[in-house]
């Protein structure tokens, strides 16, 4: 398994840019709760986005319908793992829901891009 160095240290300037970006201004003019549930979901993001990042790399020399079988059935295993542990933060540790689904939503995506972006690099250096 060949670790892409460059991916991860994009995001790890990504994450440090995302919480000077958010984590200022939140702390500044938001409460402690929905400052802790918009660090806990990037937090839980962060992770999220390191196992499709293993889940790609370990699937890429692969042939098709492996590679296909882990990326697919990693997210799959991924969002229910995402499901479950919001589903603890909520209830159990008593986040505010509302801050968390949506800080949630947007590192989401925002991680989507970089996995994707991170996938079309792989193909485009493999062909």
């Amino acid at each position: 398994m060949k670790i892409d160095w460059a991916f991860l240290r994009l995001v790890l300037y990504y994450a440090i840019g995302v919480a000077v970006v958010i984590v200022f201004p939140l702390s500044t003019f938001a409460s402690q709760e929905v400052l802790e549930s918009v660090i806990a979901s990037g937090v839980v993001s962060l992770v999220h986005l390191l196992l499709g990042y293993a889940a790609i790399v370990l699937g890429f020399d692969k042939s098709n319908t492996v590679f296909l079988k882990i990326v697919l059935g990693g997210t799959v295993i991924r969002i229910f793992l995402l499901v479950g542990i919001v589903v603890v933060l909520v209830r159990v540790y008593h986040f505010q829901t509302l801050s968390l689904m949506l800080s949630m939503l947007v590192f989401y995506v925002l991680n989507l891009v970089l996995e994707i972006s991170f996938l079309q690099k792989k193909v485009a250096l493999k062909s």
